[in-house]
């Protein structure tokens, strides 16, 4: 699962993500699923320079399995691998709600 309190920490070190928004997600650390949501929804609404970020980021992280997924395929843009994803937190939101 996406964790975005560290995606967004770093992020934010690259100038890629505003403090507000930085202090948003890591107000979120109880809810994960919530707050990667947040910051898909963050990502989706600025210039795809901000994605490249997100990709660098997951790229050099421990988030390496979802850069993979992301571009394993074609680029088919941003918004289509924000909904990817988005769809993967609901999946592991429902898996939490089942354990």
């Amino acid at each position: 699962m996406l964790d975005a309190r560290i995606v967004a920490a770093n992020m934010f070190q690259q100038n890629a993500l505003t403090l507000k928004d930085l202090q948003l997600i890591q107000s979120l650390r109880d809810r994960p699923v919530e707050a990667a949501e947040r910051l898909l929804n963050i990502i989706m609404e600025q210039p795809d320079a901000i994605y490249l970020y997100f990709l660098d980021v997951l790229k050099h992280s421990e988030q390496l399995h979802i850069y993979q997924k992301l571009v394993e395929n074609s680029y088919k843009g941003r918004k289509h691998y924000c909904m990817l994803i988005k769809k993967i937190c609901i999946s592991a939101k429902v898996a939490q709600i089942w354990v």
